[in-house]
């Protein structure tokens, strides 16, 4: 009875009809690229006419806004920011700058901060202060040495 059924069963599989097949096609960039041949068809690849074999939702980038860059408003962009902030140009924008005298006009990270710190300030500074700064430096020093893009 089981081989009745084998052969049955292999039977109707030669007869069934073949299962679409997605075909690998050459002139692919890059790699093998699965899905069917398709000739410049002018419909989206979303669409079922696009000759995909099985119903596959692609996205496709949204179209470039045309942008006029020279509108009023964008060309006007920040041009008056310095009189209104200078009061007519009599002051620089470097003695509008407030804050510790050792940063000012400064840049860096927290070690190169915490050092600027110590050695401008360093000897007039509480003992407790003083401690502590020396810790954080200890412990940026290495930090910075152990990881990151410094090392």
């Amino acid at each position: 009875m089981a081989a009745l059924a084998r052969v049955a069963g292999r039977a109707l599989l030669g007869r069934a009809a073949p299962l679409l097949r997605a075909e690998r096609s050459i002139s692919g960039g890059g790699g093998g690229c699965w899905g069917p041949v398709r000739p410049g068809l002018p419909v989206s690849l979303s669409s079922p006419l696009a000759g995909l074999t099985r119903p596959i939702r692609i996205k496709e980038p949204p179209k470039r806004k045309q942008v006029d860059r020279w509108t009023e408003k964008r060309a006007l962009f920040g041009v008056y920011d310095n009189v209104g902030i200078l009061g007519g140009f009599q002051i620089h924008p470097k003695n509008l700058i407030v804050g510790p005298k050792w940063l000012q006009g400064w840049r860096g990270n927290e070690l190169q901060r915490c050092i600027r710190k110590k050695q401008m300030v360093g000897d007039r500074m509480f003992v407790d202060d003083y401690h502590k700064l020396t810790k954080r430096i200890r412990y940026l020093y290495r930090r910075f040495n152990r990881t990151g893009k410094h090392r």
